[in-house]
């Protein structure tokens, strides 16, 4: 990435890799602020934006924050993760698509170990807001960690980008496997109304990594929009047993 800089950074309710969707489709209520560095804070630069319905997102893989415990976030190169980028890249990888048990090369992928640290993300556009700081893009379907730079911002043109030919690849053979989810009441409600949605879509995909071996007495933490989820999970059900604040 020499000679480039991030025009802004995105705030979202996940502060750490732990729990990523591995696609921003698969979490379409996931919440995201688009904020300008001083000298993109133009409101100018995106005058017409808010006629468009999608983005397209470039952004750079970072390590953040490790998610859970120790144990919840131990990953090795080999781990496909929407993590950072320290690990080395290789030219053949596992993808959670597969289980973590298969391996295809790098290119035929969207894993981040990479040559390039490079991630492209396509998210739907909310509203755009504007302050005397400079204009706040809000957008939904955010699967980035908070504070992710933002190198580039272009519109999703569904003349362009949209091909109903395309197919899928691998990945058409290998249906991803969501989870069911029990989440009792009494801990919904401690849960801010406007991100119930997207806390449920991003447990609905299995935070845990990869080919992650059945404990069902196992207790995961899930950081997410300021509390810690506690969950639990027996094959495909994933159960929710508490919800505290982050801090506690």
């Amino acid at each position: 990435m020499t000679g480039m800089e991030p025009i802004a950074h995105i705030h979202t309710d996940l502060p750490q890799k732990f729990g990523i969707p591995r696609n921003s489709f698969l979490a379409p209520h996931l919440e995201g602020r688009i904020v300008f560095e001083p000298e993109y804070a133009s409101s100018a630069s995106v005058e017409g934006l808010d006629s468009f319905s999608h983005l397209w997102l470039l952004w750079r893989f970072e390590n953040g924050t490790p998610g859970g415990t120790a144990e919840d976030i131990a990953v090795d190169a080999k781990t496909q993760d929407r993590s950072g980028t320290n690990a080395k890249w290789s030219k053949t990888v596992r993808p959670p698509r597969l289980g973590g048990a298969e391996r295809v090369g790098v290119f035929a992928t969207r894993s981040p170990f990479r040559p390039n640290p490079i991630g492209l993300t396509c998210v739907r556009l909310d509203h755009v807001e504007l302050t005397d700081d400079g204009p706040i893009i809000h957008v939904l379907g955010a699967d980035l960690r908070d504070g992710t730079p933002i190198y580039d911002i272009k519109p999703y043109i569904p003349f362009a980008d949209c091909h109903p030919d395309a197919t899928g690849g691998w990945i058409e053979d290998a249906p991803w496997q969501e989870l069911d989810i029990e989440f009792p009441q009494t801990l919904q409600d401690m849960v801010p109304p406007t991100k119930l949605p997207g806390l449920v879509e991003v447990l609905r995909q299995d935070p845990r990594r990869a080919g992650s071996k059945h404990e069902p007495n196992r207790v995961y933490h899930l950081a997410f929009a300021g509390l810690d989820i506690s969950f639990t999970v027996d094959e495909t059900q994933l159960t929710v047993v508490a919800v505290n604040d982050a801090q506690d």
